[in-house]
């Protein structure tokens, strides 16, 4: 048996809002919210709309396509996350400079925000990307 990564979660004040920036990032459909026997379940249970909004996810449903999940966090973050995603405009190939920086500029129009430009080589390699942020500050590179 082998694991696999089931979601890439984040903490998040408005999980709503960033499940549809992430959605428009991947070029998932917008989150329409949960489905209705899903919500009539949780109610059933004892939850709140305010618990259920309090979650979201942006994903297509293709098992293929990596699930993003936002649960809504409301304690003070006491240190940078340790980890971040990298994406990249192509799952077929290297992205050029000019792409990279045109993805950028696209991601920029949804809510994101360029933190800094790594151009370091790695050994023989020439390294480029963008370091970014979204639209709640988590950290990502685009490459």
């Amino acid at each position: 048996m082998t694991a696999r990564i089931a979601n890439v979660t984040f903490h998040a004040e408005n999980p709503t809002e960033l499940a549809r920036f992430w959605s428009a990032v991947m070029g998932y459909p917008e989150p329409t919210g949960w489905p209705p026997e899903e919500v009539a379940a949780l109610r059933e249970a004892g939850l709140s709309d305010e618990d259920i909004a309090a979650r979201a996810e942006a994903w297509d449903q293709d098992p293929s396509h990596q699930r993003f999940y936002f649960t809504r966090y409301s304690h003070e973050r006491r240190q940078r996350n340790r980890m971040h995603i990298d994406i990249t405009p192509f799952e077929d190939r290297r992205a050029s400079r000019e792409e990279v920086e045109a993805e950028r500029d696209r991601l920029v129009a949804l809510g994101a925000s360029e933190e800094k430009m790594l151009t370091e080589p790695w050994g023989p390699f020439e390294e480029f990307a963008i370091m970014m942020r979204d639209p709640e500050g988590n950290e990502f590179c685009l490459q």
